[in-house]
């Protein structure tokens, strides 16, 4: 029975808290007004979250634009699902990407994943006013990661050994 009221809790607070954001409201906005609608400090958030006060501070003004990872525990923190956020499909992709990301950072530094960033900007370019089907371009963009990983393990060939 408990549980009960804890959902209904939650569907207030959500409910009170969408009725203070735009359609268009970021997901600063959205953690912010929820928060704010629970009565939770930003300190408490961040205790919660096991996120620094500055990050949340950044995410909830819009300087920074939150990872998959600090969507779900702020997610959690706050007693939301992550669709709260993002729809699945955006969420998986995100958890994609952020995997990417961390597997280039892992093999080539900063500067790989600056050069990754760089490349996924420009194919993602490419479709605009363009007919490609989303798993079309998903499959495209696949593809630019798998050639790009590629392409720096044959160029670590010509890499002195001194900086392998």
């Amino acid at each position: 029975m408990k549980k009960d009221t804890n959902l209904l809790n939650t569907q207030d607070v959500r409910a009170e808290a969408a009725t203070a954001l735009t359609p268009n409201a970021t997901n600063g906005e959205k953690i912010k007004a929820l928060r704010t609608a629970q009565g939770m400090s930003m300190a408490e958030l961040s205790r919660r979250a096991s996120m620094s006060d500055r990050a949340i501070r950044y995410i909830e003004a819009g300087e920074r634009e939150p990872s998959v990872d600090a969507i779900q525990k702020i997610a959690a923190a706050l007693g939301v699902t992550t669709d709260y956020f993002m729809d699945d499909a955006t969420f998986r992709k995100e958890l994609s990407d952020d995997q990417f990301y961390a597997d280039v950072r892992k093999k080539y530094g900063s500067r790989g994943v600056a050069q990754a960033k760089k490349i996924k900007e420009q194919t993602s370019a490419l479709f605009a006013g363009g007919e490609l089907s989303e798993e079309d371009q998903a499959n495209f963009i696949k593809e630019m990661e798998a050639l790009f990983l590629d392409a720096k393990e044959e160029a670590k060939k010509f890499t002195p050994k001194k900086y392998l």
